[in-house]
């Protein structure tokens, strides 16, 4: 029998590690993109009414 230490292995990571990409540069695009969705739907809303 052969003794299989690979399911002893202890795997750390942090949030950062684990949320896949940099926390600055992933957020604010993002903010900005919903903001500028706002925008425009708010700019739709208010020709029709």
């Amino acid at each position: 029998m052969s003794n299989n230490h690979s399911s002893n292995r202890q795997v750390t990571t942090t949030a950062h590690a684990a949320s896949g990409g940099d926390g600055g540069s992933t957020l604010l695009p993002m903010l900005l993109g919903g903001l500028v969705l706002i925008v425009i739907g708010a700019i739709v809303v208010m020709t029709f009414v």
